[in-house]
């Protein structure tokens, strides 16, 4: 039974006294629907998390629980965080705007929903990384935006927000209906695609569509697109595993970040220095479940529940390397114009910073792997120690 049947992602600034109450009635709607909830201190803060992804998206059934649960036992049971999935509170593209009018505490962003409102972040956010090093891109991602990116700072004080906890996804492939092995089948194909993906289909010759990986099941189902280009979990995060095919299985990519805290600024600051500093003290082990356990693991977990299903693998070959070399060669340029003109400053400088964290985090993921205590020990030692939770 869906919580609400309210769509807040298109207010935009209310005022205050109609987003207390309309937060507050929200607030009381989704805990009375809530069957699970469990009794809490009468000190507790009681923070809602809504997030446009479903309830079995392995970044709400593994990463943000393990997370609240952590915050929660710091905390000593002052902060309670209630997870409000299946975009019941805001839309992917509507979170910007939730937050900012805090009609949720927190969510899910990513940049490519609303590149206006976080440019520089999209700027990043469009940079294409080839390969499968999905440990050490999540921490070039994650020591660039929280140490290297004043503008990014910038643009979510502008937006009322604090965010940290950045993950990545696997390398994003093909899931479609159709069979697509070659990219001469993509020709006249739609892709739902965002981010460096976008550049990356139109150099095939498909149509890419913009929509949330949420929005695509039904869009898939429909033949309104083709194809899902994105993470193998999604065939079981988002029940694109009844729907698709084949899978085209040439890695397409890495884009990020999509930031796990994006929180509302006069939430953040209402918080006790201990409770922030309880926030980001355990930001570095949400990093690691959810770009290991979250995505890496449950790829391999999918991978075979869909060869059971009988759907089909394609591996892909020279001529899919051929066009993301050219993506590569070509794509600074491209992203360097796009964020310039929309206002982001030294976006080569930017770039060039994000290169040079990728080939360090590269010796750091070999040593790590897919531990996730030590991927947590490098992430607080680069990133999450340096961070002041005062100055977020």
């Amino acid at each position: 039974m869906a919580l609400l049947d309210y769509d807040l992602s298109g207010v935009s600034g209310p005022s205050a006294p109609r987003e207390e109450f309309m937060k507050q009635t929200i607030i009381g709607a989704a805990l009375s629907a809530a069957l699970a909830l469990t009794a809490m201190p009468s000190t507790a803060k009681e923070l809602i998390y809504g997030s446009w992804m479903g309830a079995n998206a392995s970044t709400n059934a593994i990463s943000l629980p393990h997370y609240f649960e952590k915050v929660k036992e710091a905390t000593g049971g002052e902060i309670e965080w209630t997870l409000v999935p299946g975009g019941q509170l805001a839309t992917g593209a509507g979170t910007v705007d939730a937050v900012a009018g805090n009609l949720i505490d927190a969510g899910t962003t990513m940049a490519p929903y609303t590149p206006r409102e976080l440019p520089a972040t999209n700027a990043i956010f469009t940079r294409t990384v080839a390969g499968d090093d999905v440990v050490g891109t999540a921490g070039a991602m994650n020591e660039l935006i929280l140490l290297n990116c004043p503008e990014c700072k910038a643009e979510y004080e502008r937006n009322d927000a604090v965010a940290f906890g950045a993950y990545n996804t696997t390398p994003y492939l093909l899931m479609c209906k159709p069979e697509i092995s070659t990219v001469a089948d993509l020709k006249g194909t739609k892709v739902r695609a965002s981010g460096g993906g976008v550049e990356i289909m139109k150099m095939a010759g498909a149509t890419p569509v913009a929509m949330s990986p949420a929005e695509a099941t039904s869009a898939l189902e429909r033949g309104v697109v083709d194809c899902v280009m994105g993470s193998l979990a999604w065939l079981r995060n988002y029940g694109y595993m009844d729907i698709t095919e084949h899978v085209m299985e040439f890695p397409l990519g890495m884009a990020g970040p999509p930031l796990l805290m994006y929180m509302n600024r006069d939430v953040w600051n209402d918080l006790t220095p201990e409770q922030r500093k309880a926030h980001i003290d355990n930001a570095a082990e949400l990093v690691a479940v959810g770009t290991i356990k979250a995505q890496i693991d449950i790829d391999t977990e999918v991978k075979a529940m869909a060869l059971e299903e009988g759907i089909t693998f394609h591996a892909g070959g020279e001529d899919f390397a051929g066009i993301m070399d050219r993506r590569v060669e070509e794509q600074e340029a491209t992203i360097i114009e796009m964020a310039t003109s929309v206002g982001v400053d030294d976006v080569e400088a930017l770039l060039s910073k994000y290169t040079e964290l990728l080939e360090k985090w590269a010796d750091i993921s070999e040593q790590v792997g897919t531990d996730v205590e030590k991927f947590t020990e490098a992430l607080n030692r680069e990133v999450y120690s340096k961070l002041d939770p005062e100055d977020l």
